[in-house]
């Protein structure tokens, strides 16, 4: 049985009581632009207190791509011996857009209106090829310790922007973990030593992460509101591999013979830091904030981190590993409940006896 209960402007509450005498109570409010929204007096509903169906996985999907992207971090260093920076960009992007190709074209068979997809795929395509490609050349004119802070301040930088653009909540355990992240990536590049001298690579690595962050925001608005993810990570990897090519034929690349032996580099970038890391990422922010996404992928740090010490022989000190110490409490306060992306909403009534 269900009955209607305290009216109000713009809200109604149903109460649900059922054949053994449990009675849960429901309230809806009218929210501008938001739809049905949570009805917020005390004891009408429940808050989330875990990780909703799905959002584990999509934890995981996030540390998976930020293990690729880490692991990638290795290959990204030693490419730059053979290849200048935007044909290396280039070259991992073409080989995402080939292997994401027949995913794209399954899954946009299923898409309405094709028109409005791919009108709302450009802002965060245009911003993944700005970010990426900044980035790249960046990393070759800045400092390794000074690239690796900069890049990472992304993930600091995305809820505030999330704030801005999608209205979404900023609760003082997300600004815990932006504050212990920002802190773990400064103590981990040991950048404190570096960062007084600054180049023009640093400020390119710097406006790299401004773009990541904005990116981050409008993957998670499109992820809510069109889907396909796989098909979006193969358009954004088009338009990089397009922009990147026009770059390099107003640039003077080296010759093609490097191609050659930088070939198997640039084959793991291209299918698992790109195609299958950006492509879990995308799928995953249809269950979690922008906020939480952006925590999430900075554990990059920590992956690269490890791929230093096992294949390049690197020995952290005792800044570094607390470091270390401050992403994973701050992986883990995201982790254990994860935010939902702004504008959805989950009714969990309480119940009482009635």
């Amino acid at each position: 049985m269900a009955r209607r209960v305290a009216p109000g402007q713009g809200s109604f509450a149903l109460r649900l009581r059922s054949d053994d005498g449990q009675v849960a109570t429901l309230g809806l409010q009218r929210k501008v632009g938001f739809g049905m929204g949570m009805f917020q007096e005390k004891g009408w509903l429940q808050r989330k207190t875990g990780p909703l169906p799905g959002q584990k996985l999509a934890v995981l999907m996030l540390l998976l791509a930020a293990f690729f992207w880490g692991s990638g971090n290795v290959a990204n260093k030693t490419v730059l011996q053979d290849l200048d920076p935007i044909a290396a960009v280039a070259l991992r992007s073409v080989i995402a857009f080939v292997v994401l190709l027949p995913f794209a074209f399954r899954e946009l068979l299923g898409v309405l209106c094709l028109e409005a997809w791919t009108k709302a795929a450009v802002l965060p395509s245009v911003l993944f090829a700005t970010a990426i490609i900044v980035q790249q050349w960046g990393y070759q004119h800045a400092s390794v310790t000074n690239a690796s802070f900069l890049v990472n301040t992304g993930s600091c930088l995305t809820p505030f922007i999330a704030f801005v653009v999608l209205r979404e909540r900023m609760p003082r355990c997300i600004l815990a973990a932006v504050a212990l992240t920002l802190l773990g990536a400064f103590l981990m590049s040991g950048a404190g030593r570096s960062l007084g001298s600054m180049n023009l690579g640093d400020v390119a690595c710097l406006v790299s992460a401004v773009f990541y962050a904005g990116w981050i925001v409008a993957l998670s608005r499109h992820a809510l509101k069109h889907g396909c993810p796989l098909a979006l990570t193969c358009m954004q990897c088009g338009l990089t591999f397009v922009l990147a090519t026009l770059l390099l034929m107003l640039l003077d690349p080296r010759q093609p013979g490097s191609v050659t032996s930088a070939l198997p580099k640039v084959i793991y970038l291209g299918i698992f830091s790109t195609a299958i890391a950006f492509g879990l990422a995308a799928a995953a922010q249809k269950k979690v904030s922008a906020s939480t996404a952006g925590v999430l992928m900075a554990a990059e740090s920590l992956f690269g981190a490890a791929g230093g010490i096992w294949l390049l022989g690197e020995r952290p000190g005792l800044l570094a590993i607390l470091g270390a110490c401050a992403m994973l409490f701050a992986i883990y306060i995201v982790a254990r409940d994860p935010a939902l992306p702004a504008g959805e909403v989950i009714f969990n009534p309480i119940s009482e006896k009635g």
